[in-house]
């Protein structure tokens, strides 16, 4: 009888046991849903390169019954953790299928599509006074938003590293199927149109992604007016800081083609490598003749104008901090270092002492004859 009880009672603390660990890896789990989810998220964000604060992201408690996977409200972007799962069951294309949903999200909150939310189908939202506010917005203005935020979704999903091209029309389907999602609804695009909206923005991101793609292909290969060309093609529908960046630094790559080496550089070529790229070096080991009043002001055109870009770049993020070092550049390209000096002492301390930042400062000090300021920077770069 003992010998039972004691049986007994290590059964139920086997049992206790397996319960805790099975507990133990259910939250386990859960929290690496979570920290993945994050991670896409943050890529995202980055990606977008707004000067919006980005949303906060906020974790729902998964109901019995799933209802809506992702929300988009006021400055949060809620997310089912369900969504973690259903996007498994793609296998390798589980994260391209969450950046396309939570990158959708995105699309809304940044481009301000206020009560619209398309894969959270907030038109089932329980909230009384949001519901109302959904009322307000014509179906059409849906469709609009809801273009948009496939067009955009898609493009930056693509720019963060994932491939969302491909999973996107299946990841449409697998959310109303497994939210039991109604194909009808009142005010709402049904799930044919909502279809025919995703399929004409994969078209359109698509294209427009390669358009990107082979435009940093030319960059590279230095064919200046291709590349500048194919980014103002994508500026047309993407306007970003990134892409009004890459113009200027392809303009101010040009300009520097066409730039005769000074007796410094030519002296110390490592210590005049204006940070934009490291193949500006090239310009430096050429053969130099002398340049014509021609190359000079097509030289002096090509840095006005990538002024420019640069500076719209800087308009839309205040914080990119890759503006302002190449903006710098041109300014003392343009025989203005104060004004390089005065654009890097507008960037946070902590940004000011990067590598590119001090290498700026250095050539521009000297530039503008504090010679001692720039002969101290180049003793901390080791140059």
């Amino acid at each position: 009888m003992k010998s039972k009880t004691v049986n007994i009672l290590l059964q139920k603390k086997s049992v206790a046991f397996l319960l805790v660990v099975i507990i133990g890896f259910s939250a386990q789990a859960q929290k690496n849903e979570a920290l993945q989810i994050q991670s896409v998220f943050n890529k995202l964000v980055t990606a977008y390169g707004s000067p919006k604060s980005a949303p906060e992201l906020v974790f729902m408690k998964s109901a019995p019954k799933p209802t809506i996977p992702t929300l988009k409200a006021n400055k949060k972007v809620k997310i089912e953790v369900q969504l973690k799962r259903l996007c498994q069951t793609f296998g390798k294309d589980s994260l391209n299928a969450l950046s396309v949903v939570i990158s959708h999200e995105l699309a809304h909150y940044y481009y301000e599509h206020d009560f619209c939310s398309d894969f959270a189908f907030a038109i089932r939202h329980k909230s009384v006074q949001f519901s109302s506010g959904l009322k307000l917005i014509n179906k059409n203005q849906k469709v609009i938003y809801e273009t948009q935020a496939d067009d955009k979704g898609l493009f930056y999903a693509a720019i963060a590293g994932y491939d969302p091209f491909e999973i996107q029309p299946k990841i449409l389907d697998a959310i109303y199927k497994f939210y039991q999602l109604k194909e009808v609804n009142e005010g709402y695009p049904s799930k044919t149109e909502r279809k025919a909206i995703a399929q004409n923005a994969l078209v359109k991101s698509q294209k427009l992604y390669t358009t990107f793609q082979d435009a940093l292909i030319a960059k590279e290969k230095k064919e200046y007016d291709k590349a500048v060309a194919l980014f103002e093609t994508v500026n047309q529908d993407f306007p970003s800081r990134e892409n009004y960046n890459n113009i200027g630094v392809i303009k101010t790559l040009k300009a520097l083609d066409l730039k005769l080496s000074s007796l410094e550089e030519n002296k110390f070529p490592n210590r005049f490598l204006y940070p934009l790229e490291t193949d500006n070096k090239s310009r430096l080991e050429r053969d130099n003749t002398r340049s014509t009043g021609n190359d000079n002001g097509t030289i002096t055109t090509l840095l006005k104008s990538a002024q420019k870009d640069f500076e719209k770049s800087i308009s839309l993020d205040p914080n990119y901090t890759k503006a302002y070092i190449n903006l710098a550049c041109v300014f003392d390209l343009l025989d203005n270092p104060e004004a390089a000096i005065g654009k890097i002492k507008e960037l946070p301390l902590d940004k000011q002492v990067s590598i590119d930042a001090q290498r700026i400062l250095a050539i521009a000090y000297y530039h503008a004859d504090l010679e001692k300021k720039a002969e101290d920077i180049w003793k901390e770069l080791k140059m």
